[in-house]
Formats: C-alpha cells, sequence, structure tokens
C-alpha cells in the first residue's frame, strides 16, 4: 500500500462500529502545506506534466518510484490558494483519495482525525442493513483503481532500474539574493538511453503504456520553470 504521508490516525472502516458514521467530503487542502511532494502513479504522468515536474525518488532498498515536485521549497508549496483549495494545476490521486487508503489485502481505512466524520452531517457509508452506500462503492472503486496503478507504476520504475535508465538530477536554484536551494537525491530518465531500448522491449513498452510515461515525465521537467514562477509570485 502506497505510504500514509497525511494520515495521523489511521483506522480499518468496519460497518458495525462506524455503521451510523458520516463523510463530508471537502476541497480543502491544507493538509499537504508541509510536504514540497508526493508519489504519483504513471498514468497520471500526462496531466501533470502541464504543470508538474514528474521526477523519480530511490529508496533505501534501492527501488525507485515517482513523485509530483510541488514546489522548489524545503518545506511546504505554492499549489493551494488561501481558501486551501488546489489552484488550478492538477492534484494527484494520492492526494484525493485523502482521508480514504486502501491496504495490500483490500481493507478500506481512513483517517480519524481528518475532521470529515461525524453523526450529524455528510453522506453515510453505510446503510440501516450495514450494506455498503453508493457513496462508499464509489470511494472503493476509486482506491481499487488507485491501488492497481500503482503497482503498474512499481513494475515500470523497475523496468527503468533494470535497463538502468535513470540518472540523478540535482536541482540548483537561486530563489532568493544569497539563499541557493539544492534538491537532492532525484532521478530522471537519460533519454539517450531510452531511444536505444531494444526493439522486442520497445513493443512491449508501447503495449504497456511505458513509452507514453517516459516521454510524459521528460515533457514535465519544462514544467520547472513554471514552477519556479508560481513560487516567485506567491512570494
Amino acid at each position: 500500500m502506497p505510504a500514509l504521508l497525511f494520515y495521523k490516525n489511521p483506522a480499518p472502516l468496519n460497518r458495525d462500529r462506524h455503521k451510523k458514521m458520516k463523510f463530508k467530503s471537502s476541497d480543502n487542502y491544507n493538509f499537504t502545506d508541509d510536504v514540497n511532494s508526493v508519489p504519483l502513479t504513471g498514468i497520471e504522468f500526462f496531466e501533470a506534466s502541464r504543470d508538474i515536474p514528474v521526477l523519480f525518488s530511490k529508496d533505501e532498498e534501492g527501488r525507485y518510484s515517482p513523485l509530483a515536485l510541488l514546489s522548489l521549497m524545503e518545506k511546504g508549496h505554492r499549489q493551494i490558494n488561501e481558501h486551501g483549495n488546489w489552484d488550478e494545476s492538477y492534484v494527484p490521486a494520492f492526494v484525493r483519495r485523502y482521508p480514504f487508503a486502501m491496504t495490500d489485502d483490500g481493507t478500506v481505512c481512513f483517517d480519524e482525525a481528518s475532521g470529515r466524520f461525524n453523526q450529524k452531517s455528510g453522506e453515510r457509508l453505510f446503510d440501516e442493513k450495514g450494506e455498503n452506500t453508493e457513496t462508499l462503492n464509489t470511494i472503493i472503486q476509486f482506491l481499487n483503481s488507485y491501488n492497481l496503478q500503482y503497482k503498474n507504476t512499481q513494475k515500470y520504475c523497475d523496468a527503468c532500474a533494470e535497463l538502468e535508465l535513470f540518472t540523478p538530477f540535482n536541482v540548483h536554484v537561486q530563489i532568493e539574493k544569497n539563499k541557493p536551494l539544492r534538491l537532492e537525491g532525484l532521478h530522471v530518465l537519460d533519454e539517450k538511453k531510452l531511444a536505444e531500448i531494444p526493439d522486442e522491449k520497445l513493443q512491449q513498452w508501447f503495449r504497456l503504456g511505458w513509452l507514453a510515461w517516459s516521454y510524459a515525465h521528460l515533457h514535465s521537467l519544462g514544467a520547472l520553470n513554471r514552477l519556479l514562477k508560481r513560487q516567485e509570485q506567491a512570494g
């Protein structure tokens, strides 16, 4: 299951214990205030690439994962406005799934500390018989789709690593006078090596959509300038 980055008190959803609980959706994304990047799935590269750089990080086990770089700050970002709404750019699915998540065994979890659950207002997750409501079924469908895309993306990253396509990408920018910022430990695909993928692999990558993902990632690097301008305008 993808990391529970924003969840302060995750708990499994139980049809008996939470039968009367209601969920109130919200467009407020202030819970993302402290992060400068979030995980991304491959199928999102296309939409994200217009506004947000798509880069790769490497974990302690040596596995690569894509991320949406939300800012060139060491902490926080400028993708949300003063009302807490996401401002014009693409909202990653990792952010949209909050306050819900799903474990690898299919258990639906939710963040009890999110402030979006109560017994007075909102949409019910279970009906009087304890069966799933349409609201909950829609949530589960989204979570299942997200987890599937997450696993497909890991396969893609493992394949890229096998072909040694990753290369370090260190960002050095001067946002304020005498305050250079370095974002290190990031990676991108080597475009030259990508063009040299063996023909048998190339056909497979094309069918899986991985070739398109790769070039969407490379296209997204142009969004670094837009990210910097947004940050400068926001002060």
